[in-house]
């Protein structure tokens, strides 16, 4: 390990981290989420999170997984927003869709989810290990 590695493996270290808290908070959500009111929308909020930190293990290719993971995020914020402006609208509060979009990026785990991508993406252009870029350029 070189210094020059040091900042990749940080980053990979973030990515990992955030991951992790974005899938046990999907698991964490299954408690408290009532699954008889839109049920698919309800189902896609605890499984879209869940599968962030497998994707950030199993997937190996660094274009893919930071594609995978991109896809996730969007689709925790669009089932995140879904729920939140139900909510709002059953209890009167909501102003606008875009007032309700902006309070679901402002939670801790949709900001994870997104911090997933970023810190995945930076990682993919500071990796300076032997053969990396060759890897995946190839990966596509």
């Amino acid at each position: 390990m070189t210094s020059r590695e040091l900042p990749w493996i940080a980053l990979r270290t973030a990515a990992g981290v955030c991951s992790l808290f974005v899938s046990l908070h999907g698991i964490w959500n299954i408690y408290g989420l009532d699954f008889r009111v839109d049920t698919v929308l309800s189902v896609l909020y605890c499984l879209i999170p869940f599968l962030s930190f497998f994707f950030f293990v199993f997937v190996k290719r660094v274009h893919r997984e930071l594609l995978l993971h991109a896809v996730l995020a969007a689709g925790y914020l669009a089932a995140y927003t879904s729920l939140n402006w139900r909510s709002c609208l059953a209890n009167g509060y909501c102003t606008t869709l875009g007032s309700t979009i902006g309070m679901t990026l402002r939670t801790k785990p949709v900001l994870a989810a997104f911090a997933v991508v970023v810190f995945c993406g930076i990682a993919l252009f500071v990796d300076v290990r032997p053969g990396a870029k060759r890897e995946s350029q190839f990966s596509k």
